[in-house]
């Protein structure tokens, strides 16, 4: 199963296997979490155990195996068993109700489940109940102390029948990851072991780290950047430690008791840290790399992470769809660059690593105009049960940017996250990267909704960073320094928090449904005609 190769003079290569970099540091602690730690050979052991447990249950080749724990050791585990047995490891949200689950079972044909209880009580495996109605074939895998009637992962585990290894191929499927669905049903994306780990090494290469570093991971695993995070930390004979779920003060604790020098930090949560950062109390002298995503880094977090953390960052720019690229460079970083081309292909040929800026026909634009991101495919993107992507040679990403003659991206908004005010198109995200940015919010998010006279309107919901926001008036005036005048809020709605997706991405339709169907108190420009004309 060895998948990389280097090109001479490039940093040294992933472990080509989990399982080697597991004999190769064996004695290292691998993962620590809710106090535990283990090492990288009881990780082996483990997996090979659920391996061999699989085997048992007649988990073959290709079969799908659906994963809904929550981020703990077992998510590793599971990944690696999975592909003991040539099998496909499909990540899902811990959250999600027995319906969703029994769908997304019946969607990939799923032969086993790993349910992990969102809650304690008698109703705690109810949403198995839904599944085992839909897809009675599944087998269904417990992890919690009381698994009920259906299997128990600690007991698997703990198991020690033998396994035969069925090891896919390179170009084998090897791991499904579901898009965010914020706009629709999630689609499931097919990635090939060879393709998961060249990201990897694509990430590895940009911060080289190493056996010593400490890589703190509290996105979900379930999802592309958390799973790329997590694998690239180990194969590097790294000590991962994980945490559940994001909180500002938890992840500055962590950081100063384990000595972190790696971690995820996405512009919602650096903001949530900085509001509680305090030198006199949070050591933070370990760091060294933030790995930055999901949105673009306004400036004045970009700084508080080199000056008060004393980290560099690598910002990623990608999607579920594996396409990646990205930027460590201090000056792109702080300018807002978003990441930068792998490499560019010859004029009008789409290759793996090329990045376009293109117009409604998917013509290239000249540095400095905006249009679509288009990714160079040579093989397309593959669902499993939606149609192929990327067919003509290039992947369209949804997203608006803009490319500088030196390659480097800047990310202005998302072509479905337009509002159409009046007939101009404003960027929904370019609004609020400058609305982040005033002294009295903390967190932002723009939606359209809907205007008798312009069709309409520009809405921006805030959280306030102290005990008053600022009014609409206000912040016309302070946007108005840095944007047009018909990019400007014509509505501010102050809400208690944003809602997001697990990588910190607004999540409009929730957003919208909150602000608009429920009905929330928002101040409007008065009067109408006159400021919108």
């Amino acid at each position: 199963m060895a998948i990389s190769s280097q090109s001479e003079g490039s940093p040294a290569p992933l472990s080509p296997t989990l399982e080697d970099a597991c004999r190769r540091w064996a004695a290292r602690p691998a993962i620590s979490f809710d106090g535990t730690t283990i090492s990288y050979e009881t990780l082996w052991r483990r997996a090979m155990s659920l391996a061999g447990a699989y085997e048992r249950l007649g988990v073959c080749r290709g079969d799908r195996i659906l994963c809904q724990l929550r981020n703990c050791p077992e998510v590793i585990i599971a990944t690696a068993a999975a592909w003991l047995r040539g099998a496909i490891h499909v990540g899902a949200d811990n959250d999600l109700t027995g319906a969703e689950l029994a769908r997304l079972a019946e969607r990939l044909g799923a032969a086993a489940l790993l349910f992990q209880p969102a809650r304690d009580g008698a109703d705690a495996l109810e949403a198995l109940r839904d599944v085992a109605r839909a897809r009675p074939q599944t087998q269904l895998v417990v992890h919690a102390a009381d698994p009920g009637p259906h299997l128990s992962l600690a007991e698997l585990l703990a198991s020690d029948a033998g396994v035969t290894p069925d090891l896919p191929e390179p170009l084998d499927p090897a791991i499904v990851f579901l898009t965010s669905g914020t706009t629709g049903e999630p689609k499931a994306v097919v990635e090939p072991l060879a393709a998961h780990w060249a990201k990897m090494q694509l990430f590895a290469d940009a911060f080289c780290p190493g056996p010593e570093d400490v890589h703190l991971l509290y996105l979900p695993i379930s999802h592309v950047f958390g799973s790329r995070l997590a694998l690239m930390a180990l194969l590097r004979g790294g000590r991962l430690v994980l945490t559940e779920r994001f909180s500002p003060e938890r992840t500055l604790e962590l950081i100063a008791r384990e000595r972190v020098t790696v971690m995820p930090g996405v512009p919602t949560h650096l903001r949530l840290l900085r509001g509680r950062y305090d030198p006199a109390r949070h050591d933070t002298s370990s760091l060294r790399w933030v790995l930055s995503a999901a949105a673009g880094l306004p400036r004045p977090l970009a700084e508080w992470v080199y000056e008060a953390l004393g980290a560099d960052i690598t910002f990623v720019y990608g999607c579920s769809e594996g396409f990646t690229m990205l930027t460590t460079d201090r000056d792109e970083i702080l300018a807002g660059a978003v990441g930068r081309t792998v490499f560019r292909g010859p004029p009008g040929t789409p290759a793996d690593g090329t990045v376009r800026i293109a117009d409604e026909r998917g013509a290239a634009l000249a540095p400095g105009e905006t249009g679509e991101i288009l990714y160079g495919a040579a093989v397309p993107v593959r669902y499993w049960d939606h149609p192929d992507a990327a067919t003509d040679g290039w992947y369209r990403t949804g997203d608006l940017g803009r490319m500088d003659a030196n390659g480097a991206v800047y990310i202005v908004g998302r072509l479905k996250e337009l509002v159409n005010r009046g007939g101009l198109h404003v960027s929904a995200a370019e609004v609020e990267l400058a609305v982040v940015l005033h002294p009295d919010v903390a967190d932002a998010g723009v939606i359209a909704v809907p205007d008798a006279t312009l069709g309409e309107a520009v809405c921006a919901c805030v959280v306030a960073a102290g005990p008053t926001a600022p009014t609409l008036a206000e912040l016309r005036g302070f946007l108005g320094q840095t944007l047009a005048r018909h990019k400007l809020p014509d509505e501010l709605c102050v809400i208690e928090a944003i809602p997001r997706t697990d990588i910190g991405k607004v999540d409009r339709k929730r957003l919208t449904a909150r602000v608009v169907e429920g009905g929330a108190p928002r101040e409007r420009l008065r009067p109408v005609a006159a400021e919108r004309a």
